[in-house]
């Protein structure tokens, strides 16, 4: 009887061993992580308004609720893991975003108007074309550990974080800086002086740095999906630069025009160690709600 006992009790033990190793859904679909899975992370919170306007526990019904965005403290930058066993998986931030915007302003040549005051038709038209660019790159990578037990897994680990954000401008005018444009009071097209008009801008590159360790919970409520949340805490470190700016001038001395280059009026950083929800991309990753999606 008791070496049946004992039978019995190591195949429950090493059911249980294997059930544990391997959650299947009732249609036999793999619940849990798995090496090799490849996970894609989105903003919880929109989903977690929509269930409970559903279930009709708030007084809102509903509209806000959009589809999951962003994790939060990452807008325009994705985030995901690679697992490379069961219980280990590679953090990975990227976030590439570039945007150049022109803006054309059409005017008549103010020569044209001077020699032809009343006949407007012979009037000829000129521009001026303003271009601003920006460039924000963010990287960060991390490993993260897991434990647990059947749908809820705790996860820790750490991980870093660089960035780096740039923003310019540049102008072309219409109107030629001269003795004769100065002396009949030509504008640009936005009406503004000749003298002191900005070329170029630069603010120059901007750069963050941070290190961070977390700790968070997360639920399979389905096979490969899941809701976590996590906190961390870590440094953070941002330095601005004073950047530069470059201008045309009428030198009245020597009538002649002089491109001028000088260095920003100001520069900055900033510094701290603290648990990281509120300090978002701009100093550390940011604590979060998300919903995971494995494949």
């Amino acid at each position: 009887m008791k070496k049946i006992i004992s039978f019995i009790f190591v195949g429950v033990m090493f059911l249980n061993i294997a059930n544990a190793q391997e959650l299947v859904s009732k249609k036999g679909f793999t619940i849990l992580p798995e090496a090799g899975d490849i996970v894609l992370g989105f903003d919880a919170v929109p989903l977690v308004d929509l269930a409970l306007n559903f279930a009709n526990i708030m007084v809102n019904t509903g509209q806000t609720a959009g589809h999951p965005g962003y994790v939060g403290g990452f807008n325009q930058v994705i985030v995901g893991k690679y697992f490379m066993s069961e219980s280990m998986a590679i953090r990975a931030k990227i976030g590439i975003n570039t945007n150049r915007t022109s803006a054309t302003t059409y005017f008549d040549d103010p020569i044209d108007m001077l020699a032809s005051p009343l006949d407007p038709n012979s009037w000829g038209e000129i521009k001026d074309v303003s271009v601003t660019t920006s460039r924000e790159i963010i990287l960060a990578g991390g490993l993260e550990f897991r434990r647990g037990h059947n749908r809820l897994q705790g996860f820790y680990g750490a991980e870093a974080l660089i960035g780096l954000s740039h923003s310019g401008a540049s102008n072309k005018y219409g109107v030629k800086i001269t003795q004769d444009a100065i002396t009949n009071g030509f504008t640009n097209g936005d009406g503004s002086t000749l003298s002191g008009r900005v070329l170029s801008s630069s603010t120059g590159n901007a750069i963050t740095f941070g290190v961070r360790g977390f700790v968070g919970v997360e639920y399979f409520f389905a096979p490969k999906m899941s809701v976590g949340g996590e906190f961390g805490w870590g440094l953070g470190i941002t330095t601005t630069p004073r950047g530069k700016d470059k201008k045309e001038n009428w030198i009245v001395a020597d009538s002649k025009v002089e491109e001028k280059e000088t260095k920003g009026p100001s520069k900055g950083s900033s510094m701290g160690w603290q648990v990281d929800d509120g300090f978002g991309k701009n100093l550390l990753p940011s604590a979060a709600l998300t919903v995971n999606f494995h494949f």
